[in-house]
């Protein structure tokens, strides 16, 4: 079965705090309880409670984390126009992600994928087929909360090693951490855990491929390919490096295909079977079925198949749409287990606009940009957006939720 929104009841483990109790009790000191780590703490409880009835305050707090995940960030040639400036000739992508910023900050740690390089001006910048962005989208990026961008797709390798190695440089210096693409065995050994909130969470990237470009030999390391067998050897390492949760983002699937097909489902499978707690995939550039996993299945607490597109300059029905999903995982502070307490998702479209006589971009959350033009409280939003946006919403919902998908997060603040 699947789930929406949901919340778990709590499990209380009170071995430890019920072992020290005694120990406080028989010396004749204050009971204990303990603080969401599983401490024990010393905690007011009634003094005419019977010791033995005391357990019910001690209370050990799971350990819960955010984690936003977005899809693929792409810049095409128009979105190259919009972002520069004649007058000092530099690009600026200011503005592209306010709407959407309160979405990717609220959570603890937000993901996604960066669908281009970022080789320089001297490369050369362009959209499709071969890209290369200038680096200040990713200043944009971090602004409006983007902690990690998996780098690993079929546009890596479009400036060749050269652009492999400056997209990393750049991701470096704007303080973004990222993995998919590396610029040394050593650092491809070393893999991307991070500690949010007392959760190890480990990231991996990987691709189907790289356009035919090829990767250099004897600098495979370059570009994580989609091999099941090293993706278990890697999530094994993970593990022994003390990895608590691990999301995998494979780059794969039929592009503009709205649902996976037998052999992405398969992949995913293998993915969880492989250790993969969390899957979000991308490539398909339109929103595919997302799932929490069925409790009798193998390994694996949620699956988005394709988050599609975050921002890009592709244009037409359900290719200028992806989601922000959102979930909530929480860690058991005795037992070390993980469980998925919530799953929601938040659709978004990339709204282009005029400003001041120049064609623009920016990402805004369907709903709320809904509800703004109704108010009156956007004049970006002409009645033609506004139509287009109630045709999102409807599509959207509509295809997830006839799946089994998490309900719509409905948020406006």
């Amino acid at each position: 079965m699947y789930f929406g929104v949901f919340n778990k009841q709590k499990i209380r483990n009170i071995a430890l705090c019920l072992l020290l109790m005694a120990v406080f009790v028989s010396s004749g000191l204050m009971p204990v309880g303990c603080t969401r780590s599983g401490v024990p703490t010393v905690q007011d409880v009634p003094a005419d409670v019977p010791p033995v009835e005391q357990a019910v305050y001690l209370k050990p707090e799971p350990i819960k984390a955010r984690i936003a995940l977005a899809g693929d960030i792409m810049v095409h040639s128009d979105q190259l126009a919009y972002a520069y400036d004649r007058q000092t000739g530099t690009y600026s992508f200011a503005g592209v992600f306010d709407e959407v910023a309160q979405y990717l900050g609220a959570a603890d740690i937000t993901i996604a994928n960066l669908e281009t390089t970022l080789a320089g001006r001297d490369r050369g910048y362009s959209g499709y087929p071969k890209f290369n962005s200038p680096e200040e989208i990713l200043l944009s990026l971090r602004e409006a909360g983007v902690d990690v961008l998996t780098t690993a797709n079929n546009h890596s390798m479009d400036r060749g090693e050269y652009g492999v190695l400056k997209t990393i440089e750049h991701l470096d210096k704007a303080g973004i951490l990222h993995t998919g693409t590396f610029a040394s065995a050593d650092s491809r050994r070393e893999p991307l855990i991070i500690d949010v909130k007392g959760i190890r969470l480990g990231i991996l990237s990987y691709t189907y491929g790289t356009n035919g470009l090829p990767v250099p030999w004897g600098r495979e390391y370059l570009v994580n390919l989609l091999d099941i067998q090293q993706v278990k050897q890697d999530i094994t390492v993970m593990r022994e490096k003390g990895a608590d949760l691990i999301i995998v983002s494979p780059h794969y699937g039929v592009e503009y295909r709205r649902t996976p097909g037998e052999r992405e489902r398969q992949m995913v499978e293998e993915l969880f079977q492989a250790g993969a707690d969390i899957v979000a995939g991308s490539h398909t550039h339109v929103i595919q079925p997302m799932a929490v996993r069925e409790p009798e299945r193998e390994g694996g607490l949620f699956v988005a198949y394709s988050l599609g597109n975050f921002v890009s300059g592709q244009k037409g029905r359900y290719r200028d749409t992806g989601v922000i999903v959102t979930l909530t995982v929480q860690k058991e502070p005795v037992t070390g287990k993980i469980q998925l307490d919530s799953a929601e998702y938040v659709p978004v479209w990339v709204h282009r606009y005029r400003d001041n006589g120049r064609m623009k971009s920016r990402v805004v959350p369907v709903e709320k940009a809904i509800i703004n033009y109704q108010l009156g409280l956007d004049n970006k939003i002409t009645y033609q957006d506004y139509q287009r946006l109630l045709e999102a919403w409807d599509e959207t919902i509509t295809h997830l939720l006839k799946r089994g998908g998490p309900v719509v997060d409905h948020v406006y603040d």
